[in-house]
């Protein structure tokens, strides 16, 4: 049975973990793929179109991870304020 020390150390990862993925931007080299993509939208070949659409929907499915994390970190702040707001 967990004790209440192993509880304490897996909600703490689990939090470190939300963080993260709360703090996760695409690295400068795929934002700036993405933009020049988008900025030729009209001119793309079918290979680059599906290169844009591919980092559409990546971009998407992250923005909706991220937002889960950061309200899952919100609730646990509430409820385990020491472990979100570690001193």
């Amino acid at each position: 049975m967990p004790t209440l020390a192993d509880s304490h150390d897996a909600l703490a990862e689990s939090v470190t973990a939300l963080r993260r993925l709360a703090d996760y931007t695409l690295p400068v080299e795929l934002d700036r793929r993405i933009l020049d993509l988008s900025q030729r939208k009209e001119d793309l070949t079918a290979e680059e179109r599906a290169e844009l659409l591919a980092w559409v929907q990546f971009s998407q499915q992250r923005s909706l991870e991220k937002f889960g994390a950061t309200v899952a970190l919100e609730r646990l702040a509430v409820a385990f304020p020491d472990l979100a707001n570690p001193t």
